[in-house]
C-alpha cells in the first residue's frame, strides 16, 4: 500500500510536515530499494473555498443527513478518500467540492441552494 508524506523543499533539504514520519519511514524501508516522487501541489485551497465547503457543503448535508459539521465531514473525506483536505491545492479542493455536490444531488437527491444576488435597495 502507498503513503503520501507531505512536505516541503527548505534550504536544500526536504521537512516533512509530520517530522515522525522520517523515523516511520527510516524502520519500515531500512536496507530496502525506494522509489520517491515529488510533485508540486499548488497554491493550497483558499478562505473562500473553506466557507463555501463548509457554510453550504457540510452544513447542509449535515443537516439533510442528521449529521454534526464535524461527522459530516468526516464522512465526506472517507466516502471520496481524501486524507485531509488542507493539504489539497486549489484546484484539487474544487474537484473534490464539485464530487461531492454531483453526489449528493444524483445519488442522493440532495439539491444545494443556487447562490443569489444580493438586492439592491430602491432607496437613494
Amino acid at each position: 500500500m502507498q503513503r503520501l508524506y507531505y512536505g516541503e523543499i527548505i534550504d536544500g533539504e526536504i521537512k516533512l510536515d509530520n517530522e515522525n514520519d522520517w523515523d516511520e519511514l527510516y524502520k519500515k524501508y531500512s536496507g530496502q530499494s525506494v522509489e520517491i516522487s515529488v510533485r508540486f501541489l499548488g497554491k493550497k485551497r483558499n478562505g473562500k473555498q473553506n466557507r463555501f465547503y463548509w457554510k453550504v457543503v457540510v452544513n447542509g448535508l449535515a443537516s439533510y443527513f442528521g449529521y454534526t459539521a464535524d461527522e459530516m465531514h468526516k464522512a465526506l473525506k472517507v466516502k471520496f478518500d481524501v486524507p485531509s483536505t488542507s493539504k489539497l491545492s486549489v484546484v484539487e479542493f474544487s474537484e473534490y467540492v464539485e464530487n461531492i455536490i454531483r453526489w449528493s444531488e444524483i445519488e442522493q437527491g440532495f439539491l444545494f441552494p443556487l447562490p443569489t444576488k444580493p438586492q439592491q435597495s430602491s432607496e437613494k
